[in-house]
């Protein structure tokens, strides 16, 4: 019974972490955040960084297992001959970014080649359409005070705060 002691102390600051709003008290009027997904596969994890340097040069802040205004949907489907990669940035559910491509190649051999053309191709499409929503929303013009700032690793392991 003594284990359990100090779980009334606790109770009131897990429920505040679960029900946190989606942005931070420190930066309201920031720039909008991207939830990245939670779950990558392997090939998923070579392109993901990709994909957060490019959300970071148009003025978003990539946010690693996390919730955000918009969220990052990213798959590369590998079968024995085609590979498919989406790449879309939702808000509330519909996409406003999006790029998707196949690419195909013999059966088992090359499949490294072969992913890296779909992403290619998909990459190429939807930071296509990610700039020209950045303009028109202005979020680039967070990211014009810090372009020459390197952009920090996307890590899925980070915490979100």
């Amino acid at each position: 019974m003594k284990r359990f002691a100090h779980l009334p102390a606790v109770l009131p600051f897990l429920f505040l972490a679960c029900c946190a709003p989606d942005r931070t008290p420190f930066s309201p009027d920031g720039p909008p955040t991207v939830g990245m997904p939670a779950e990558l596969s392997d090939r998923e994890r070579l392109y993901v960084e990709d994909i957060s340097s490019a959300l970071r040069r148009e003025g978003l802040i990539p946010v690693g297992n996390g919730r955000g205004e918009l969220q990052l949907e990213f798959r590369i489907a590998e079968g024995p001959i085609n590979t498919d990669t989406d790449i879309a940035l939702m808000e509330s559910g519909q996409p406003v970014a999006s790029g998707r491509a196949r690419a195909a190649g013999v059966p088992m051999v090359g499949r490294a080649g072969v992913a890296e053309k779909s992403f290619s191709s998909a990459f190429s499409n939807f930071v296509s359409e990610l700039s020209r929503l950045a303009s028109r929303r202005g979020w680039n013009s967070y990211a014009s005070h810090s372009r020459g700032a390197p952009s920090p690793p996307y890590d899925d392991q980070l915490p979100v705060y």
